[in-house]
């Protein structure tokens, strides 16, 4: 081993907040003001009787507290990495300081995003199952629809996610695919992009199906994700602290996608159903929660050079004062008694390209309102830029983030590698003074940055063999079969072996200059194989439809689920959204990434209805079943009879967009699939219609 001097445990990290961290061995509290230790923070979502910053002044209060355990279990892995301090939310603020939550509030995403590592401790988790089997319950995680785990899945560089009994299911790189799709978070977030390179309206979409205990936090657990401050009022309601956010967005940004929101459909009677209905309500150009950001994950950035020095916008006490071009709708003021305006916001959708626009309908000589705000109309084109106004100066997005700095020291990196179960069938070939043995199954190594030094693995039964080095500051694998030499950026690879076998490889970071290294062994005939393997593939249909439908005008459908079980589906109080994929040759099982799936209504306790739809080549296809509810057919059982060999594989072959079927024998029920003009998640938009015969 080479004796090199132990760093500090001080690090660089300059805050101007005052920050408590938890001690993991004796569990005291302290205050720092500069020169933080290197810590590990905790993210989890609040249970009953969780420990306070009162509670654990007193560590035999702090031990008759329910939540004590999560206290106990996050110190000890710290502790085992050799952390000595840790930042739990729950027992680091003192939340009777109304001073001191106002700094932590505005603070936290810096807290998380200068943590060495982050626990991210799934209470209603089993790690049974790789998280992207069927079987897996991790995409039903609370966590994931809580809106301040937003920022702590964000903000930290390392963030490594434990089941319910502090297992170790996986990292945030290594899972990535599985946690996008969940989230609808793009991957490449989790691949290192910049936060700030994408749209408001993104950003905001992110945040749309989560929830918050008090309404006002669904405003103030997205100040870090968009490197903004503003002081927390509980008590002023989520609208007015959502409207506050965006007036702190817009002094730092000229993104006009901040106003590429779609507001809630009106509540429509049962008998209303099956038609189209407005909302009539008027509004301004702020939206009022971030759920109305729903369908705007594939917004743009708006493209303000188009408008030259007219790009600025502002907000004052008579409104927001911004330049719009926009086109008059002919015959518009039958309606309203004011004329029309459909008004460029300057952004286009990554889903070909469509230009963004809103209603606005004029009330004076200056002064518009935002007409039918649920509804953003999609058009192929710009109108003509050339109403040139008064010179106004364009601030560029600040966000007061600092540029993570590295923790890695380029020259030296000590290592300890651990061999899990299923690898002890390896054995490491000592050929560098660089390693010591720690036991049989763990070696100590350690690495200079040009050195040929690594640790040599051979298997016993197989002749397999990998090699564990250091490239470009990280550890880096190569096997017998295939070389992934090189810094990948992430916490987690993965190598092919000779025998067709895979081995994989975790790092975690240590409380000290050292990282841990777990070796773990896949079988190629593994089921959960192409979890670890396997790309995220994104659907190529998105489809909208009604959670309640009507028949015969007064009873109504509820929608009680998609089948097969979509990762990227979506039912809310005002949609359901479903996709769907195009077949490809390397993924021949139509279960995996499914070409049509089911929505399935019920009628009181007397009908369901299944409506198919997906794609059959260039065609989009809906079918339409109607079926007692004492039917034993599942809805598996009727989605299997599209199949190629099942008996409805017919309907499915002729690529219909339209489909009817007989309910009684005086009444029919036909299913549409349309494309849409309206923004929205997907592309298209499924109804479903009764009629008397």
């Amino acid at each position: 081993m080479n004796n090199c001097p132990e760093p500090s445990l001080q690090s660089t990290l300059d805050t101007s907040s005052v920050m408590r961290l938890l001690h993991t061995k004796d569990f005291t509290v302290k205050q720092f003001f500069t020169d933080i230790p290197r810590y590990v923070i905790l993210s989890h979502t609040w249970e009953q009787d969780e420990v306070t910053f009162q509670d654990i002044q007193n560590l035999d209060v702090a031990r008759s507290k329910a939540g004590w355990c999560k206290v106990e279990n996050a110190c000890a892995r710290a502790r085992r990495y050799r952390f000595d301090w840790i930042w739990i939310d729950s027992c680091c603020i003192n939340k009777e300081s109304s001073a001191e939550l106002s700094e932590a509030l505005n603070s936290m995403y810096q807290y998380y995003e200068d943590a060495a590592m982050c626990y991210v401790y799934l209470s209603d988790v089993s790690g049974e199952y790789h998280p992207g089997h069927e079987n897996s319950n991790f995409r039903d995680s609370r966590w994931f629809r809580r809106g301040w785990t937003l920022q702590e899945l964000l903000a930290p560089e390392y963030v490594i996610f434990l089941d319910k009994g502090w297992e170790k299911i996986g990292t945030r790189w290594g899972l990535r695919g599985v946690v996008s799709a969940v989230t609808g978070i793009p991957v490449d977030v989790f691949e290192g992009r910049i936060i700030d390179e994408y749209s408001v309206a993104q950003r905001m979409s992110w945040a749309a199906f989560r929830e918050t205990t008090r309404p006002e936090d669904q405003a103030y657990c997205l100040l870090g994700v968009f490197g903004v401050s503003m002081s927390p009022i509980y008590g002023e309601g989520g609208v007015k602290a959502f409207m506050r956010l965006q007036q702190e967005i817009i002094r730092i940004s000229d993104d006009r996608s901040i106003f590429a929101w779609v507001a809630v459909p009106p509540t429509l009677k049962p008998w209303e159903f099956d038609r189209p209905a407005r909302n009539t309500e008027t509004r301004g150009l702020l939206a009022r929660s971030p759920y109305e950001f729903r369908m705007s994950g594939d917004v743009q950035a708006s493209n303000v050079e188009l408008i030259g020095n007219q790009s600025s916008y502002s907000f004052n006490n008579n409104g927001l004062h911004i330049h719009l071009p926009f086109n008059p709708i002919p015959s518009s003021s039958e309606h309203f008694g004011e004329p029309i305006f459909l008004a460029h916001l300057l952004c286009q959708s990554k889903r070909g390209g469509s230009h963004l626009t809103v209603y606005l309908r004029k009330t004076s000589e200056h002064q518009y309102v935002r007409c039918y705000p649920d509804e953003i109309f999609l058009t192929s084109s710009l109108p003509p830029m050339d109403d040139v106004r008064e010179l106004t100066v364009t601030e560029h997005l600040v966000t007061g983030r600092r540029v993570r700095a590295s923790n890695t020291s380029r020259w030296t990196s000590q290592y300890e590698i651990e061999l899990l179960r299923s690898a002890w069938d390896f054995f490491y070939q000592e050929r560098s003074s660089s390693i010591s043995s720690i036991d049989e199954h763990t070696v100590f190594l350690f690495l200079g940055e040009y050195t040929g030094a690594g640790a040599y693995y051979l298997s016993r039964k197989t002749g397999d063999s990998f090699r564990i080095a250091r490239k470009n500051g990280r550890p880096s694998l190569s096997t017998d079969y295939s070389s992934i030499e090189g810094s990948i950026p992430g916490d987690t690879l993965l190598g092919k072996l000779k025998s067709g076998n895979y081995i994989m490889i975790t790092s975690e970071k240590r409380g000290h200059s050292q990282e841990k290294i777990g070796v773990g062994y896949l079988a190629k005939d593994d089921p959960e194989i192409r979890l670890w393997t396997g790309p995220l593939r994104l659907p190529d249909l998105g489809v909208i439809a009604h959670p309640m439908l009507s028949i015969g005008g007064y009873e109504h459908l509820e929608l009680q689920g998609i089948f097969p079980p979509d990762p990227f589906g979506r039912i809310t109080q005002d949609m359901a959204y479903a996709t769907v994929f195009r077949p490809h040759p390397d993924d021949p099982k139509e279960c995996s990434h499914p070409t049509f799936r089911l929505l399935t209504y019920r009628w009181d306790y007397s009908y369901i209805f299944h409506v198919a739809f997906g794609l059959q080549g260039s065609s989009v296809w809906t079918d339409i079943i109607v079926q007692e509810s004492s039917s034993h057919e599942t809805s598996e059982y009727v989605w299997k009879s599209y199949l190629d060999s099942g008996p409805r594989a017919g309907k499915r072959l002729k690529g219909e967009g339209f489909a009817e079927t007989k309910f009684t024998d005086y009444e029919l029920v036909t299913a549409e699939i349309k494309r849409t003009q309206n923004l929205q998640l997907g592309d298209y938009s499924l109804r479903m219609y009764w009629k008397g015969r």
